[in-house]
């Protein structure tokens, strides 16, 4: 008797399950791109608030004023001013790029602020993990 039955090629149990397995790597894989893009632009964010809070202490130290505009913005009571990058002088920020668009900064929120302590904040905040950042 000759068997008809060849047991050549893959069989759907296998396919469906090679399928499922990539897509839980796929997802795996996507999740942890999605938390390190976080963490970057909240190190992005640090890192300009340090550049900023340094930059900030020493035009105050050389002319005896914070290096901030006439906009004031009220949150719970305590007052922030907008941070003058151009006081600042030629410094390159990750975020708040809206100073060299030349674009109405007295409605954007892609400004940093500052308070009485020389205490450093980005106004639009950076989405991490699902809070917003506004400080380091």
């Amino acid at each position: 008797m000759i068997n008809i039955k060849s047991n050549k090629g893959i069989t759907i149990t296998t396919l469906v399950i090679a399928i499922i397995i990539m897509l839980i790597l796929t997802g795996t894989i996507a999740s942890n791109i999605t938390k390190s893009n976080g963490a970057d632009r909240y190190n992005n964010m640090k890192a300009d608030i340090i550049l900023i809070k340094d930059e900030a202490l020493l035009y105050y130290n050389k002319y005896n004023e914070t290096p901030v505009t006439e906009r004031a913005i009220e949150v719970s009571g305590v007052t922030y001013h907008e941070v003058d990058l151009q006081k600042l002088g030629d410094i390159t920020l990750n975020y708040g790029s809206e100073y060299n668009k030349g674009e109405n900064l007295t409605t954007s929120s892609d400004v940093y602020v500052i308070d009485n302590n020389l205490n450093v904040y980005y106004l639009k905040g950076i989405k991490m993990s699902g809070d917003i950042y506004h400080e380091m």
